[in-house]
């Protein structure tokens, strides 16, 4: 009998759960049985955004686009390669701008815009991103489309980290991060692949199996984190 698959507790919202799993290579997939465990839910907030055909926007996520005004061709400066992705396929001219909110900060201090930027965005955001690009001559304002309401784990996703088997999480946000400290029974040792080191800093208390962190905030870096945790698992 082959090895059966590691559960793989998916702690992202549906659907950025649903593109990650997409992105996974055949052989590690097989290798996995996903469990999907949102530990963040995306709700919208009613707002009124205006936006001049001249203006261009900031997306540092990819949630933040469904609830964004209507593309209409206009300029959308993007954290990660998935948020751009998505971004081009609602209509804006999406452009790569980093991987992270420091990136898109040098990116944009050193791209002459004269033009009004929205920064479209979630509730809870990192990097104080249009506090500093307004330092650097900047006029960018910060819109709140969505909120981010915490929820606790699936009483499936509890069932397997209280076992004894060898349990996968990998954790994108610090505030999902400090969800899943929270949330975790005590007595687990999950394996983890963090998507950065501020992504792991809310994990000091946990006693940890292992932990991988990737070495550039991308997808492609925490699959390779993930191969390394399922090796990991395999060798024993």
């Amino acid at each position: 009998m082959g090895t059966p698959p590691i559960p793989l507790i998916m702690t992202r919202p549906s659907q950025a759960n649903t593109r990650f799993i997409g992105q996974l290579p055949g052989a590690l997939r097989s290798q996995v049985d996903v469990i999907e465990s949102p530990l963040i839910e995306i709700v919208p907030v009613t707002t009124d955004i205006v936006i001049d055909v001249d203006d261009a926007v900031i997306f540092t996520s990819a949630n933040a686009i469904p609830f964004a005004p209507d593309a209409k061709g206009r300029r959308a400066f993007c954290v990660g390669e998935a948020t751009t992705s998505a971004a081009h396929e609602a209509g804006w001219q999406a452009i790569f701008a980093g991987q992270d909110a420091d990136a898109l900060v040098v990116f944009l201090s050193a791209y002459p815009l004269s033009a009004q930027i929205w920064h479209i965005s979630g509730r809870h955001t990192r990097g104080q991103v249009a506090e500093r690009l307004c330092n650097a001559g900047m006029s960018v304002r910060r819109i709140t489309v969505y909120d981010q309401d915490l929820c606790d784990l699936t009483p499936e996703a509890n069932a397997v980290l209280q076992g004894t088997d060898p349990v996968i999480v990998p954790l994108f946000s610090p505030r999902t991060a400090a969800s899943f400290v929270q949330s975790c029974p005590k007595n687990a040792q999950p394996y983890v692949a963090a998507l950065s080191a501020a992504v792991a800093e809310p994990l000091s208390g946990l006693p940890l199996k292992a932990l991988e962190i990737a070495d550039y905030p991308s997808a492609a870096a925490m699959i390779r984190s993930l191969e390394k945790l399922v090796a990991d698992v395999s060798l024993g």
